[in-house]
This record gives structure tokens, sequence and C-alpha cells, in this order.
């Protein structure tokens, strides 16, 4: 592949979205729809993916190399820190909840112990005039959750979690030219190849 400048890709800004499982994701780059909600602004270390795989070796007595590796587990995870302290935040952070109070005072309380809260999740990532829009239809909290009320900082909230299985795949929705492109050389090299094969 040819170097490309236009390719190198920096998120400069971007957004989160959650909803309740089960929501439709986004199959453009418009705006989500409600119940889609932007849980606002996100620390400046912006959001992390991680895309691990677990594997197994298997050997034999004749070799000293791997014969097979199996592959047993792949896990995604994500992770990104909250630093507004609302509604959507605390029930994220907290796994769900109920908020009380028509008027202030409010009064928050967490769910019973062991609940589970997954949700769908999208995130942008914005370099000028392109648009890098990963959707997942089922995430979990998965890590601890840990924050100081500090006079020197914002409460941070900082979040990670982890991709749950669905009977739809996570994706990515862009109107950058690299995944046009790339697309269309991809088509030419299979209609050469089944040329060739002709």
């Amino acid at each position: 592949m040819a170097q490309n400048a236009q390719d190198v890709i920096v998120a400069g800004t971007g957004a989160v979205w959650v909803a309740p499982e089960g929501t439709t994701l986004p199959v453009d780059l418009a705006a989500p729809p409600s119940p889609w909600t932007d849980v606002g602004f996100i620390s400046e270390d912006g959001t992390q993916f991680t895309f691990d795989r677990e594997q197994e070796e298997v050997n034999a007595w004749q070799v000293a190399t791997p014969i097979r590796v199996l592959v047993t587990n792949e896990p995604i995870s994500i992770a990104f820190e909250l630093i507004q302290f609302d509604r959507l935040t605390v029930q994220l952070a907290f796994r769900g909840g109920t908020f009380t109070g028509a008027a202030a005072p409010y009064t928050y309380q967490p769910p019973d112990a062991g609940a589970s809260d997954v949700r769908a999740l999208t995130i942008d990532a914005v370099d000028g005039d392109s648009t890098f829009r990963f959707t997942f239809p089922r995430v979990q909290l998965s890590e601890s959750v840990e924050f100081s009320l500090l006079r020197s900082d914002a409460v941070r909230l900082p979040l990670t979690f982890s991709v749950l299985a669905a009977s739809e795949k996570w994706s990515i929705i862009s109107d950058h030219d690299a995944f046009g492109l790339a697309a269309a050389a991809m088509e030419a090299e299979t209609t050469k190849t089944a040329k060739a094969a002709a």
C-alpha cells in the first residue's frame, strides 16, 4: 500500500453515546436518535480500545515448536474517563440505580448488589471533516470504578466496558476516503483474480 498522509487519522474530538441494550445501532453518521444519549465530556485521554486474543499452544513430543495454536478467547474492552457528574454518568458508573425528588435535594440510590447494566455503545472520532463511528450492540462495565473528591480537579469517573457477544457484530462507519479507496481497491483485485481464474 502506498504512503498517504491523508490516511493518517488524528481523533481531535469526538463523542460517546449510550443506549439501552437492544437499541437499533446507527447505520449512518447522523446524530443517533433517542434513546441514544451523549455522555458529555470525556477526559483529554480520549477513548482507548483493546482488542486482545488469548491462545493455547498444542505441543508435541517430537518437535520443539507448537504444532497448533488454539484461539480460546478474543476479548475487546473500551475505556474512557467521564468528567461530568450527573444522572447519566452516575448510573453508568454504578451499573444503574434510581434518582428521586422532583425538586432539590435529589437522591440517588444504587441498584441491588450484583446488578448488571448492559448497554449499546457508539463512539465517534472526528478528524476535521471526517468521522469514524464505532458501534457496539452490547457492552457491560467490567472494571472497578475509582474516583476522588478534590479541590484541584474535576470528579473523574474512569469506566472500562467489555464487549459482549451479540447477534450483530460491532462495526466502523466512516465517510473518510481511505475506507472508500480501500474497498474499491479490494473489489478491483477480487475482480482481477476472478477473471484470471476463469
